[in-house]
């Protein structure tokens, strides 16, 4: 289908009308002149929710260049649209991985100051392949929980000589992005690519962190009963008081229906824990790598429904979906706006922070105040107002210390 740029126009829009944070609280920090005139690259999945920031950032004088996080997730309409607009887009619709792999190393030769980031994928190829250009980076913020472990690894091995933000780690991002937004899109995408149902059938996740919860929480509202696979003891022991079974893959594959992978690593599932699915799984990914399922164990697929590919494991056939890509955004339309009215307002302040302060080297979180800044925007969109702590209600510490 051919790229329409009054269609990406009208999504842009409609992202715009329920993002009150972002078109508001966030357009009024960002008018302080701190980013007018500096090279920001948004790399974040390609689609309207994605435009609608990038566009308020280059409505508050940045130089924007935009690409897409993932070479499966870019929309054309919205591509065509910010072009229209007079954005420089360096990004394809169904690019494939050599095309978006080019298209983030084009963006690396435009010498941005600052990134938006998702799974540092930019960040990672540029300290490759661009070292010069890496150096010279003043700051980067970053989208993900995947992207915010391989940023502490580079600092952990010196190789991190600027400051990053983890946007992840604000509590208006992971509170809100990975357990409702995934949870809720996830599930979403799944039914409707497979036309299932979710009562009464056994749902396997593998990875109990945000996104892990937010998926099980909306799978057992439908019925499901949840299993879960976790290598890390506490969040195994949360699944197991949120009411969920928790075991070995070997004990909990045999029985499920559907499998989700939500580690934000690479090969939870492969050719080993392929054999313990029962006849007639179903697969997707809803973490941020398309490894999360090793795809090419599975061997040869044929798509029997759009985004639902059939593979033939011995005497056995399992069903896989949007190729292993993530699914909520591959096989569906990504995020609620209004989540992602939260996250990019963190993704916002993060940069002009990072514009307007001198940060050593490293990872840091958002300041609380900035962070609070959002939830207090949102819920003055809402029409609700909290009441304040009086003097009677604290604790007097003079009272007891010396």
């Amino acid at each position: 289908m051919t790229a329409d740029v009054a269609r990406g126009r009208e999504a842009i829009a409609w992202v715009r009308e329920f993002s009150p944070v972002l078109d508001g609280h966030v357009r009024s920090v960002l008018s302080d002149g701190a980013i007018d005139g500096r090279k920001v690259a948004v790399v974040v999945h390609l689609e309207a929710k994605t435009a609608f920031l990038a566009l308020v950032l280059a409505e508050a004088g940045a130089d924007v260049v935009v690409a897409g996080s993932n070479p499966h997730t870019t929309n054309g309409d919205v591509v065509a649209a910010l072009r229209a607009d007079g954005l420089q887009v360096l990004a394809h619709e169904d690019a494939g991985i050599a095309q978006w792999e080019q298209d983030l190393i084009r963006v690396a030769d435009t010498h941005p100051e600052l990134i938006i980031d998702d799974g540092a994928e930019l960040t990672i190829r540029m300290a490759k392949h661009r070292p010069h250009a890496f150096t010279a980076l003043r700051g980067v913020s970053e989208e993900t929980t995947t992207g915010t472990a391989r940023l502490e690894a580079m600092h952990s091995a010196g190789s991190l000589p600027f400051p990053t933000l983890t946007a992840n780690n604000a509590r208006c991002k992971h509170l809100f992005d990975n357990r409702y937004g995934t949870g809720q899109t996830t599930i979403q995408s799944i039914l409707r690519l497979t036309n299932r149902q979710f009562a009464g059938a056994t749902v396997a996740i593998i990875g109990y962190g945000w996104v892990g919860t937010g998926i099980a929480a909306y799978a057992k509202a439908l019925g499901a009963r949840v299993a879960v696979v976790e290598v890390d003891e506490v969040r195994a022991l949360e699944a197991y008081m949120d009411g969920h079974e928790v075991g070995r893959t070997a004990d909990v594959l045999p029985k499920a229906d559907f499998v989700i992978t939500a580690t934000g690593g690479v090969r939870a599932i492969g050719a080993p824990e392929f054999a313990s699915l029962k006849p007639g799984a179903i697969l997707a990914n809803a973490g941020h790598h398309d490894l999360e399922i090793d795809v090419p164990a599975l061997g040869t697929g044929r798509e029997v429904r759009p985004q639902l590919t059939s593979h033939n494991l011995g005497d056995k056939q399992i069903s896989l979906l949007s190729h292993g890509a993530l699914v909520n955004i591959a096989g569906g339309s990504g995020h609620p706006v209004e989540i992602m009215d939260l996250s990019f307002a963190v993704q916002g302040l993060g940069c002009h922070y990072l514009a307007s302060h001198d940060l050593p080297a490293g990872v840091h979180v958002l300041p609380k105040e900035l962070d609070d800044s959002i939830a207090a925007a949102r819920l003055a969109a809402a029409g609700i107002r909290l009441d304040q702590l009086q003097p009677y209600q604290l604790d007097d510490v003079s009272e007891w210390i010396g």
